[in-house]
C-alpha cells in the first residue's frame, strides 16, 4: 500500500483498485471549542477515530439501502475500512436544514442562529484557500464539473437530506447541516469519502452532540 494523502482526520493508501481510510483520533472544532462540524483540528481523543469509521459504514449503508450509490466496500477492522477509487470532485456539498456555524459568520446581521434554510452551498475542497465558497458558474467555468454532475449532485444531497432527517426524526434528535464529497467511477458519480459527526452536525434540545452520542444513536 501506498500513503498518498494524510488529513487532519485521515490517512489514505492506495491499495490496487481501492483506498485504504485510517480514521485518527482527532477532534475537530473552531476556535479550540469543540464542534463536529469544524473545519480545525483542536486536540485527540481516544476511540474517536473508531467512533467516526462505525458512523461512515452505519450511514452508507442506510444510502445504499435508499438507492445513492457509495463507494463503500467494508470495514476492515476497528479504524480502516475499505473503498472503491473513484475520481474525486473538488467539492463539498453542503445541504443546510438551519442556520450555524460558517453560515452565519458569513451572514452575521442577516440571519438568526438555527434559522429555517433547506440550501445547497457548494465550497470548493483546498485546505490552502480556506475551503471558499464557489458558485455553480464558477465551477462551471473553471472545468471542476459539467452541467449535468452539478444538478446531479444537487439532486442527491437533496435526497440525502430527506433520508438523514427521516432517521434522526425518529430518534427525536434534529440535523442542522451536513456536507458530502462525489466522486466519478465508470461513468457514474458517488458519494465517497465519509459521512460521520465530523461531517454533520445534529442537536437534540438545542446541544450538539458529541462523537459518542451520535455512535450511540447509530448502534
Amino acid at each position: 500500500m501506498r500513503l498518498i494523502y494524510s488529513g487532519k482526520t485521515k490517512d489514505v493508501y492506495e491499495d490496487g483498485p481501492y483506498l485504504i481510510f485510517y480514521f485518527k483520533d482527532s477532534l475537530l472544532g473552531e476556535d479550540g471549542r469543540e464542534d463536529t462540524g469544524g473545519n480545525e483540528v483542536i486536540g485527540e481523543r481516544p476511540g474517536k477515530g473508531s467512533a467516526v469509521l462505525k458512523q461512515t459504514e452505519f450511514f452508507f449503508s442506510l444510502l445504499e439501502r435508499n438507492g445513492i450509490r457509495t463507494h463503500f466496500v467494508e470495514r476492515i477492522d476497528e479504524r480502516r475500512a475499505r473503498f472503491l477509487k473513484a475520481e474525486r470532485i473538488p467539492l463539498e456539498t453542503i445541504y443546510r436544514f438551519k442556520a450555524y456555524g460558517s453560515f452565519l459568520r458569513r451572514y452575521s446581521g442577516w440571519v438568526e442562529s438555527l434559522q429555517e434554510l433547506g440550501i445547497v452551498e457548494f465550497t470548493l475542497k483546498d485546505d490552502s484557500l480556506g475551503d471558499p465558497l464557489i458558485t455553480e458558474e464558477a465551477i462551471l467555468r473553471l472545468g471542476i464539473a459539467s452541467e449535468g454532475e452539478l444538478e446531479e449532485m444537487k439532486e442527491v444531497t437533496k435526497r440525502v437530506a430527506e433520508i438523514l432527517a427521516e432517521f434522526f426524526s425518529a430518534k427525536g434528535l434534529e440535523l442542522i447541516d451536513f456536507k458530502l464529497e462525489f466522486g466519478r467511477l465508470n461513468g457514474e458519480l458517488l458519494v465517497i469519502d465519509e459521512l460521520s459527526g465530523d461531517t454533520m452536525r445534529v442537536m437534540k434540545g438545542g446541544r450538539l452532540l458529541s462523537q459518542e452520542e451520535l455512535l450511540e444513536v447509530v448502534e
